[in-house]
This record gives structure tokens, C-alpha cells and sequence, in this order.
């Protein structure tokens, strides 16, 4: 009986061997990447709730909600985040502190869908009534920095109180009266479109020489090592954002892509649609392009990022300005998925 308990005890424990052999390389292959995403509606977040990222990377995906781009920024300094959501404000902020993160992708030319709203009840029916007012707004954000822009125009810089609020905050701020406008975005715009109006909007900024854009930017180091899931994931978005323009009626209130987007981040569904057709999703060929990552020091990014440090500068959120923002841009990863698609 001892002899068939040592031989049966060392068939198990060489299966033990095998299935641990087999196991290990399946659990030491697994690959996780850290995102960070904010509250914008956007057709990229049908992608994120579906699955869509998972399926073509092959990457367990954690993904983790911010409500702002200085928040974001932080996890990413941290190392918790290896890919995250930035305005342009705060990603130029990144960049002059030296931070190793690089910009990959425009999820959206903001144009129209941020906006300096003022309360009804404020009766402010020109730039001018907004002296003595009180305005809510995300500091070191793309609305901080085109609402500085504007009072600097107007010639209200000294003449208007500036309170730092997340949009949320904003929402209920402005709920309660403390605030007259706010210039903000997301479903809190939404929230407080029925008891207001736009008094400018981004996209009319954009016009006067101000444009702001959000957009993902990856660590160096992880961008680096994992360059064929930095293709693929952006194949997902370049996709999404193809399908939600020459398929808007999938995109509607009542289809499942915007459910999945009212899933990712809650709201109206009405309020989500109205808001994603406000903002533009450049294609792929217009990304590599010197329109926005392309061109080194002259491309439309890197241009928007020198001229929002400066205004950083102005306001003392950072030090000093670099000569060049070039190298916080990677077109290199979009271009590998262009290559993709062409073949």
C-alpha cells in the first residue's frame, strides 16, 4: 500500500509540474494597460463599454473615470496610468514640466461643444455685462485658458470673478445661483443648457486664433514597449469614429451605440447625441497630418501646445515654456496603424 501511495503521490505531483508548466507562460503572457478617461461624451466610449479595445488588443483593459485632465495627469506622473485623457491645457502643462508622456490621437476638436454659458436669470446679453459677474470654470483647463483669452479681448480681465470648479461642481453651482456662467462641458453642460445660453462657444474662440482639442496621450515607456497594441487600439477609435460619421442614424437616441455611451457615462441620451455632433473626430489621414500631429514643431498640435503654455506661463501654473513641443507628439503610432489599413 506504501509503494502504490509513493508512486500515486508522484503521478500527482508530476501533473501538478505539467499543469503548472501549462498555466504559467498563459498568466505571465496576459498584458494590462491602465487607462484614464474623463466625462466626455464621445464615440470612442461605445468602443470602451462593448468591449471593442479588449477584442482587438488582446489586453485586460482598466479602465478608470476622472473628472479632470489635472487629475488624470497626476495618476499618470504616479505610473498608476500608462494611457489618459488630456485637454490640451493640461497636456501642455505636462509637457513643460518635463513629464515622459507623448500625444497620440485628437479624440476631438472641441469647436462648438464648450461653451461659456451664461444664466437666463443673470440677464448678461453681451460680453460686457459680465462685469461684477461670477464665472465657474475648471482652472488650467482648454475653457480656462480660451475664457482667459476672450476677458483679455473684452478687456475684463480685473472685472470678473473666476471660481475654480470642476463641471459638476459648475452644474450645481449654478443650480443653486451662486454663479452667473460657467464655461464648462460634458453632461454638466448639458445639465444647465434648459436656464442659460452660450454666450461664446469654443469653436467661435477657435475662429479668433484660440483652438483646444482633447486627446490621449500615452507614457513613453509603455507607448515603447507595447507599439502593436498602441496600432491596434487605435485602429478601434479610427474605426468608431468613421462609423459614427457615415452612419449617424446608428448613432441616435434609441440605437445601442448611444446607450452604450449614456452606460460609459450617464446623462441624457438626447443631451449625449446633441452634444457629440457639436464636436469633429479627425480621420486617421487628417491625424498624421500637419493639420494636427504631423510636421514636428509646425503641426497643428504641437502649435496649440506652445501657445497654451504660454498662456500657463501668464497665469503662473508652470515655470517656464519650451522652444518646442514637438517631442511631446508621437505621430509614429498613428502612422503604424495608417500602414495597417493600406494593406
Amino acid at each position: 500500500m506504501k509503494r502504490i501511495a509513493r508512486i500515486a503521490g508522484a503521478v500527482m505531483g508530476a501533473l501538478c509540474f505539467m499543469v503548472s508548466g501549462l498555466l504559467t507562460p498563459v498568466s505571465a503572457a496576459e498584458k494590462v494597460v491602465n487607462i484614464a478617461y474623463q466625462t466626455t461624451y464621445s464615440p470612442w466610449i461605445a468602443a470602451m463599454v462593448n468591449g471593442a479595445f479588449e477584442r482587438a488588443t488582446g489586453y485586460r483593459i482598466h479602465w478608470k473615470k476622472f473628472d479632470s485632465g489635472a487629475a488624470v495627469m497626476s495618476a499618470m506622473a504616479s505610473g498608476s496610468v500608462d494611457i489618459g485623457v488630456l485637454g490640451s491645457s493640461p497636456l501642455a502643462a505636462a509637457a513643460s514640466r518635463g513629464m515622459d508622456i507623448q500625444l497620440f490621437w485628437i479624440l476631438e476638436d472641441i469647436a462648438n461643444a464648450e461653451a461659456l454659458m451664461v444664466r437666463n436669470a443673470a440677464n448678461i446679453a453681451s460680453p460686457q455685462d459680465l462685469k461684477g459677474k461670477t464665472i465657474a470654470v475648471p482652472v488650467a483647463s482648454t475653457s480656462h485658458y480660451q475664457l482667459m483669452y476672450m476677458l483679455d479681448k473684452w478687456g475684463l480681465t480685473q472685472q470678473v470673478k473666476l471660481v475654480n470648479m470642476t463641471p459638476a461642481q459648475a452644474a450645481a453651482a449654478w443650480e443653486r445661483g451662486d454663479v452667473d456662467g460657467a464655461f464648462i462641458w460634458g453632461p454638466a453642460l448639458g445639465r444647465i443648457r434648459p436656464t442659460g445660453k452660450p454666450l461664446i462657444t469654443a469653436g467661435q474662440i477657435c475662429e479668433l486664433g484660440r483652438c483646444t482639442f482633447e486627446g490621449m496621450a500615452v507614457t513613453k515607456p509603455f507607448g515603447a514597449e507595447n507599439p502593436d497594441f498602441m496600432a491596434k487600439f487605435i485602429e478601434v477609435l479610427n474605426s468608431t469614429n468613421r462609423d459614427f460619421a457615415a452612419h449617424p442614424e446608428a448613432w441616435a437616441v434609441g440605437s445601442s451605440n448611444l446607450a452604450a455611451v449614456i452606460k460609459g457615462l450617464g446623462g441624457k441620451p438626447e443631451d449625449a447625441a446633441e452634444e457629440m455632433a457639436l464636436y469633429k473626430y479627425p480621420a486617421l489621414a487628417d491625424q498624421v497630418s500637419c493639420q494636427w500631429l504631423g510636421c514636428g514643431a509646425k503641426g497643428g498640435a504641437a502649435k496649440t501646445l506652445t501657445s497654451t503654455a504660454e498662456f500657463l506661463l501668464q497665469q503662473k501654473k508652470i515655470d517656464a515654456v519650451k522652444s518646442d513641443y514637438s517631442s511631446a507628439v508621437a505621430v509614429r503610432y498613428p502612422e503604424a496603424t495608417l500602414g495597417l489599413t493600406r494593406k
